[in-house]
């Protein structure tokens, strides 16, 4: 995107000039999807394609918040006299901004200043590639620097940035992981990452010389804070590790909040907690009642919500435990791997273990739909080496992993959205006045 352009958009918009501009990019994940908020390791790179925010302080008191295409994002502005943003359940695009401009000023324990804001962007929205992600980072590092002076990395690490991001992201009613805003802001050209949580940490992969990436829309979307359906997987993976937790005699069964956190209390890797489920749930295909779950855990209903639901999940009274808990744990160790694979060579593996995410995807987590089952099968009718869905589903992209040898014969036979490249993340450009 030409940043010369979008310095005039601000000052048609504004009649001053920008005193900054951040850049920060979209992502693709590879393979590791789900599993973050179950603390497991993800392996996804940047994209070329990303969120620019454009801002200046102003003297006012003010947030002022204008896109660069007005007809489809409204422009809106906050009263910082009035009572500050705290978060909605159905956001709008600008809510997004507000999850880091929040974050930061809770961070920074200062009073906010106003800012004159002109967001533009080309990660495909609603696609699975974190568009909306891309603009909570931006937004804080651009808050962070007019709040600081333009300290910035002096200010946060890099890796405190991404979680910080994470947890502000929760404001728009989503209980995510934090792969999205750890790729962009930590990733670097040329490789993509395996991100591992708690602690927070990261090793660069290098693909493959002869692999390519294609990335395919399917031409549904899907925005997961407008549904519950990404809160409802979160929730079943929460009380699968909790209903195990307590079946072998955990004591805090409550604290335990992720299936990674009952493997570590059990001392046991992804495989073998595999085992563990066969032995303490029920069969993959049959769910739970909401009924089943108060009496194994022996709560009432109002603990049952205050310790293992959140917000708008807890109407539920079906809960697929089994089949949830088998994808984190399966997709786990597709990611280590995957990532031998990668270090390997082996392109016919990657490709494999690509199509395996799919399908545990499509079959346990249920998070696909037929436009990108569709997506999918025409990929491997196109002799792909392998492909999945990317992001959280019910809508969006598919990744195709592609010799290199074989990109032409692929393009003939798919509609390719774009070729991914591993690209670089988070930075921001302090501008002349």
């Amino acid at each position: 995107m030409d940043v010369e352009q979008l310095k005039k958009l601000f000052k048609e918009a504004y009649g001053t000039e920008p005193t900054l501009v951040v850049r920060c990019p979209g992502r693709v994940n590879l393979i590791g999807e789900h599993v973050d908020y179950s603390d497991y390791s993800v392996l996804p790179m940047a994209i070329k394609d990303s969120t620019y925010v454009l801002a200046a302080p102003t003297t006012g008191h003010m947030i002022s918040l204008k896109n660069k295409e007005p007809t489809v994002y409204h422009e809106t502005e906050f009263d910082l006299t009035k009572p500050l943003w705290e978060g909605v359940n159905r956001p709008k695009w600008f809510d997004y901004y507000m999850c880091g401009w929040k974050g930061i000023i809770d961070y920074l324990q200062v009073p906010p200043v106003g800012m004159n804001i002109f967001i533009a962007g080309s990660v495909p929205p609603s696609a699975g590639l974190s568009s909306s992600s891309s603009v909570v980072c931006a937004a804080a590092l651009a808050t962070l620097a007019i709040h600081t002076g333009g300290k910035t990395f002096d200010v946060i690490s890099k890796e405190q940035l991404a979680e910080l991001c994470a947890k502000s992201e929760h404001y728009i009613g989503v209980e995510g992981g934090g792969m999205d805003q750890a790729i962009e802001t930590l990733a670097e050209a040329g490789c993509a990452m395996r991100i591992d949580f708690k602690p927070l940490g990261f090793e660069k992969v290098t693909l493959p010389e002869n692999a390519l990436f294609a990335v395919l829309h399917s031409n549904a979307t899907m925005n997961k804070g407008a549904s519950s359906h990404y809160n409802e997987r979160v929730v079943e993976c929460r009380l699968a590790a909790q209903l195990m937790a307590k079946k072998r005699g955990v004591t805090d069964w409550r604290g335990v909040r992720t299936l990674r956190q009952l493997a570590r209390h059990l001392q046991l890797d992804p495989h073998e907690m595999e085992e563990v489920i066969k032995k303490e749930l029920k069969p993959v295909n049959e769910p739970y009642s909401r009924a089943e779950l108060l009496e194994f855990l022996e709560v009432t209903d109002d603990q049952l919500n205050e310790h293992s639901l959140n917000a708008n999940t807890t109407h539920l009274q079906t809960f697929y435990l089994t089949a949830r808990a088998t994808h984190v744990y399966s997709e786990a160790a597709r990611v280590h791997f995957f990532q031998q694979a990668c270090e390997s060579g082996n392109l016919k593996e990657m490709g494999r273990l690509m199509t395996a995410s799919h399908d545990s995807l499509r079959d346990l987590y249920e998070c696909s739909c037929a436009e990108l089952d569709q997506v999918v099968a025409e990929c491997q009718e196109a002799r792909t080496l392998g492909a999945r869905l990317t992001g959280a589903g019910w809508g969006g992209c598919a990744v195709a992993l592609v010799d290199k040898r074989q990109k032409e014969e692929v393009e003939k036979r798919v509609n390719v959205l774009f070729w991914s490249e591993p690209s670089a993340g988070l930075e921001i450009t302090f501008l002349e006045q």
